[in-house]
């Protein structure tokens, strides 16, 4: 094992002790990080990777199986879902977490593009939800991004030629609305 993964790996261990010990995370992430020395990737997987046990009971308390949503509305953060299918297609870093989540470490933030991996990871998303059935999908996509209308546009016309019931919006709160 690298220098570098031994690191990281006593670092997990660190945060996850101080998380669970109840010490506030961006606090507990940075004072860890520095004290690794840990470069800006790994610091990402540390943020957003590495959970309490009662930050992952509740994660999974959350999660529903795909038969959860037949015939029930469905809603999705689609910045979320979509920059972490696009990592899968160009093969960049993602992560199972602690909580069980593939996360990816791109560190996106608000600078979110359309890219050539886009209309693949939209068409593959989209076949996941025909799948699941839902009766009405919403995508919603954070109006603070640039271009996050246009990328609702986009969507609304897969729903339509997918023939699936939904709709697509950029809106304000998007965390908070699902």
């Amino acid at each position: 094992m690298s220098d570098l993964m031994v690191k990281v790996s006593d670092a997990v261990r660190n945060l996850r002790y101080l998380l669970n010990r109840g010490y506030p995370r961006d606090s507990a992430v940075n004072f860890v990080a520095n004290h690794y020395r840990l470069p800006l990737n790994q610091r990402h997987l540390l943020a957003r990777c590495v959970f309490s046990r009662r930050e992952v009971t509740e994660h999974r308390r959350k999660s529903v199986g795909a038969s959860a949503v037949q015939s029930k509305r469905l809603g999705v953060d689609g910045y979320n879902v979509l920059i972490t299918l696009e990592s899968i297609l160009i093969r960049k870093q993602v992560v199972r977490c602690d909580d069980g989540y593939v996360r990816d470490l791109r560190a996106i933030f608000g600078k979110y593009r359309v890219s050539p991996a886009t209309p693949r990871a939209l068409t593959e998303l989209l076949r996941i939800i025909a799948r699941a059935k839902p009766s009405y999908v919403e995508l919603l996509f954070d109006k603070q991004v640039s271009r996050s209308g246009e990328l609702a546009g986009m969507v609304r016309q897969r729903l339509e030629q997918m023939k699936l019931k939904g709709d697509a919006q950029a809106t304000g709160g998007v965390d908070l609305k699902l």
